[in-house]
């Protein structure tokens, strides 16, 4: 067990987290194992190093971003923060406190949007320190001259200008050139799919990714990956369970192929891997589930990341019966390459509905024009027919 999971196991028999509410008592470990691991990964802090600054950041970066994060969980994060780093005896508790209070109204909008607060903006670019600036502007006057940091985790960029789309004709050429190359590539060899299943997937990926989002290769956006990854895929009308099961190893063999070939640069990459880090627990739910079990399910994790609590059937269908309109956005968006896939199975369903279906006459009527076949007669019943 490691110093920081040391620490959490302390503080949740601490009387310290007794003090806490039962919601955020709910979500304190979730909430502290996952901030624990981005401070590390993006700022190499350990739990009692903590500056403000830091925390701030990671408050608005891919820490609060995941869909699968509800409002109550959100709710319990500045609290649970605040007391955990009170257990810990921070030195700068007073101003990590403070600065926890000013991110926590952009923490909210960025679990909303599911996006980072980079992400939110549309500019990466801009470092959280300038975005909580904005709140902060008319209490402090600053500094001329001063640089501004760059945030020490180096935030997931995306391109400042519009992304140039190349043609579709070119596309289609990177994409079989591409799927040749997997057959021979390192990155795909000794998996669970054979090769022609990894090409697949592969080319289906990279077409959804042109054709749904405008994006070829070394173009990419984190959400628009989690899109045809983690939603837009599984819903593949020709997807098998097991290739729903490897669309992660598929598509982290694909993003270290073209990094190893400089076909993407390493910030892509990064938001390449960024994407798929957390993904495989639900692809293995998805896989256990039939295609329309699969689209209601990510209509309800859709509908659980808006904070409603979908274990409540009364209040889930109240609440899609408010949002009508933001449930068919969404169901049109992962629904939107199988559209016509779509349209025939309704087709069907309907024909179904319409085919008259015979009363109980009719089938007696049915079942008296039977010839009967194989019947014998018992031996006492041939005896009364002779007679």
């Amino acid at each position: 067990m490691s110093e920081q999971e040391e620490h959490i196991k302390g503080f949740l028999n601490s009387s310290t987290y007794n003090q806490l509410s039962a919601n955020q008592q709910k979500h304190a470990q979730n909430i502290l194992t996952r901030f624990n691991k981005y401070m590390t990964e993006e700022h190499q802090l350990d739990d009692t190093a903590w500056t403000p600054q830091a925390v701030q950041q990671v408050m608005v970066g891919q820490f609060i971003a995941d869909p699968a994060l509800t409002n109550s969980f959100g709710i319990a994060v500045a609290p649970v923060l605040k007391a955990y780093q009170k257990f810990l005896g921070n030195k700068q508790l007073g101003a990590i406190e403070k600065a926890i209070d000013e991110q926590r109204p952009i923490m909210n909008k960025c679990r909303k949007a599911h996006q980072t607060l980079a992400e939110l903006n549309g500019d990466s670019q801009k470092t959280v320190a300038s975005g909580t600036k904005k709140q902060t502007a008319k209490h402090e006057t600053p500094q001329k001259d001063q640089p501004v940091k760059e945030p020490a985790s180096e935030e997931l960029k995306q391109p400042t200008t519009p992304v140039k789309l190349i043609p579709a004709g070119k596309m289609k050429q990177e994409i079989t050139r591409i799927k040749k190359e997997v057959a021979t590539a390192p990155e795909f060899k000794e998996k669970d799919l054979s090769i022609a299943d990894q090409q697949y997937l592969v080319a289906e990926f990279l077409q959804l990714m042109y054709q749904e989002c405008h994006q070829g290769i070394n173009q990419w956006r984190f959400a628009d990956l989690q899109l045809v990854l983690g939603m837009m895929m599984p819903l593949d009308p020709n997807i098998t369970k097991l290739e729903i099961l490897n669309i992660v190893p598929t598509a982290q063999a694909l993003f270290d192929y073209l990094k190893r070939t400089d076909q993407i640069d390493m910030e892509q990459y990064r938001v390449a891997l960024k994407s798929i880090a957390h993904m495989q627990t639900s692809q293995n739910m998805l896989a256990s589930m039939e295609r329309r079990q699969r689209t209601t399910q990510l209509m309800l994790s859709y509908i659980q990341s808006q904070g409603v609590d979908t274990d409540n059937v009364n209040k889930t269908e109240k609440w899609m019966d408010a949002h009508q309109s933001q449930v068919a956005t969404f169901m049109r968006s992962i629904l939107s390459p199988w559209g016509e896939y779509e349209r025939q199975q309704l087709h069907k369903r309907q024909q179904a509905t319409h085919q008259p279906v015979p009363v109980e006459k009719d089938r007696q009527l049915l079942r008296k024009k039977r010839v009967p076949q194989g019947i014998k007669f018992s031996k006492k019943r041939r005896k009364k027919r002779k007679k």
